[in-house]
């Protein structure tokens, strides 16, 4: 065991083939390197050939001659082996060869930054995140931060476990450079971060990325600034089918990779490696022949030569972060074996430029680590936002009050993404206790953390304490125009979802009134309005003045909004449903395929929405 120990992190015995099978199907973006008896192993091996999770299976017996015929019926065993020590060097072999293998690449095959659709959109943030993560200062607290953080996965390795020790230690005895070539935890597990698109794990290692970024963008200028000559440069790398047939389809997109790229001079290096990846029947073995012209391209890389922890690296090429490059040409070489051509492209590129102006719109008014939180929240990595914010908070000192508050109340705001209430609810009134200290009950600057803590007291069902916030909000001094219309509008939801109409009602046409006489032109808030009181006569059954509130958020809905927005849809799902409590069935119908038209284009078929609204028109075809 102890000589598994040195070549894997993790290594999990059993001696019951059930329970065995139970850990293996729990087992979800993980490899696994299967070692059996051959007995156990003729046994075993029909359900494992079928499980994506096994990468290969080994049999330890001991004779070979009476497991030969057997096997070659299973793809996935690798070998066969009566010697611990053969046996451990093929296992390292084969997982040191599929993490050379492991490339995790973006694809943005859309030039409008609009309506992106969740692959576009994960491209773009995935470059705003690591832009965020370049910008970010770091302290020597992150550090022990990470390898705190890191000694977990490695408990049962003692040789990792000194190396992180090491690293602690001596980290600026050696360059960045130095300690990335050394393939050590901090290589191992950066790589596969960005592969699994772990950014709990990636924030953690903000500060070697920044280092070793830095490190490769020095040591180019001194060696590679007056270059002129055209540099092109070979990776391999397996991606699985359904990723290969996205890179088919974005021929003239644009592709980055998302970690740290090493590369090699040689394609005789690059066509070796590439022939020992074709034989995984669920990949396609890639390379990417990568032209990079010295005078119009921006991207950093450096020869690794003399500055690597091995001293082989001839020929090994180390490119910086954000490296970006356009999809010029596919080639089939052989059967399960490709030659991707690829042109570095600069901040000139007209693409770049839309993604550039689109990254500052998103981030606007944000940096450091808020500004790689507010990404993490907008990608729905939840859990590495709340960590992000929850360091930010231990490091920021007592006085500090307005940091603090804001800390708290973006932690509030992340709980209310989460549907923990009752947690978002603590994070809102610690903000408020917070600011109190030292601000005015009325001062402006509590606004956003009492209508956002009544929202989620609304959602939470505690309807009293959100007409407080909400009152509370009605108080502040000088604040945004549309404050008072919009507070009654919610303290009139608050009422409505009582069941208390007449309180309710009173509270929407205050609303209604104050948005009529000062503010003509708020048509979003006047429909929002609209809609509710038209939502408050649907409950009461008066459906005739339903139906009048409901046409009035119609008509400015379709002033504010795009004739796509889900907005719209919403709206004709309410017409519709009005309709046919007005016994309308054809008008119901009507209003009902729009809805679906509009859902349908903006979330696809299988988005929650888009699922009611077709139910709903199925129901409605079905009685009509």
């Amino acid at each position: 065991m102890g000589q598994f120990k040195r070549i894997a992190n993790i290594i999990q015995p059993f001696f019951n083939p059930d329970e065995c099978f139970n850990f293996i199907n729990s087992v979800k973006d993980e490899k696994i390197y299967f070692i059996v008896s051959g007995s156990l192993g003729q046994q075993m091996a029909p359900r494992l050939e079928n499980l994506d999770q096994v990468q290969y299976i080994y049999l330890f017996c001991g004779n070979k001659a009476n497991h030969e015929e057997w096997i070659k019926k299973y793809k996935k065993i690798k070998s066969i082996h009566t010697k611990i020590k053969e046996l451990c060097l093929t296992v390292k072999y084969d997982i040191n060869q599929f993490d050379k293998g492991l490339t995790s690449i973006s694809i943005l095959s859309r030039v409008s930054m609009a309506n992106l659709d969740d692959s576009d959109k994960q491209f773009v943030y995935l470059q705003m995140i690591k832009h965020a993560i370049l910008e970010i200062n770091y302290d020597k607290k992150i550090r022990k931060n990470y390898t705190d953080f890191v000694r977990q996965f490695y408990l049962n390795s003692d040789q990792q476990l000194n190396i992180i020790d090491t690293f602690e230690e001596n980290y600026n005895l050696h360059s960045p450079i130095w300690w990335y070539t050394r393939k050590c935890n901090i290589y191992h597990m950066l790589r596969k971060a960005f592969y699994k698109k772990d950014f709990e794990i990636i924030w953690r290692l903000g500060f070697f990325i920044r280092d070793l970024n830095r490190d490769i963008r020095k040591s180019h200028l001194q060696t590679h600034n007056h270059q002129r000559s055209l540099v092109t440069v070979y990776r391999t790398t397996a991606i699985k089918t359904a990723d290969f047939e996205k890179l088919e389809r974005s021929e003239g997109g644009v592709l980055a990779f998302d970690d740290f790229l090493i590369t090699t001079l040689e394609l005789n290096v690059a066509l070796k490696f590439a022939n020992t990846l074709c034989n995984d029947p669920g990949m396609i073995a890639i390379i990417f022949k990568i032209d990079i012209d010295p005078i119009t391209s921006t991207m950093s890389y450096i020869a690794l030569n003399n500055l690597s922890f091995f001293s082989n690296t001839e020929g090994e090429v180390l490119f910086s972060m954000n490296t970006i490059f356009r999809i010029e040409k596919l080639e089939k070489r052989q059967d399960r074996l490709y030659q991707v051509n690829l042109t570095a492209v600069g901040k000139k590129d007209e693409e770049i430029k839309n993604i550039l102006e689109y990254m500052d719109e998103v981030t606007l008014g944000l940096s450091g680590w808020y500004k790689l939180a507010k990404l993490l929240v907008d990608v729905k990595q939840y859990d590495g936002a709340e960590n992000i914010y929850k360091f930010c908070f231990s490091q920021t000192q007592e006085n500090h009050r307005d940091e603090r508050a804001f800390v708290q109340h973006e932690l509030g705001h992340l709980n209310e993404l989460k549907n923990n209430y009752p947690s978002a609810i603590e994070h809102y009134r610690t903000a408020l206790g917070i600011d109190l200290k030292h601000l005015e009950a009325v001062h402006p600057a509590l606004l956003s953390t009492h209508v956002n803590l009544g929202d989620v007291l609304l959602k939470n069902g505690d309807f009293n304490e959100a007409i407080k916030e909400y009152k509370s909000a009605l108080k502040i001094e000088k604040p945004e125009k549309l404050n008072v219309p919009v507070q009654y509008n919610n303290i009139g939801k608050v009422f409505l979802k009582q069941r208390m109409y007449s309180e309710a009602q009173q509270n929407f046409e205050k609303a209604v009134q104050i948005l009529l006489q000062e503010f003509p032109t708020a048509r979003r808030e006047l429909a929002d309005t609209y809609h509710n009181i038209g939502e408050m006569y649907y409950l009461m059954k008066d459906y005739a003045k339903a139906l009048n509130y409901y046409d009035k958020t119609l008509e400015l809905d379709q002033k504010v909004f795009s004739q796509n927005d889900p907005s719209l849809a919403s709206t004709y799902y309410n017409l519709a449903t009005v309709n046919e409590a007005l016994k309308l069935h054809k008008k119901a119908i009507q209003y009902v395929e729009k809805a679906v038209e509009i859902v349908q284009a903006f979330y696809g078929n299988n988005h929650a929405e888009t699922k009611a609204y077709v139910k709903y028109r199925t129901q409605l075809q079905q009685t009509s």
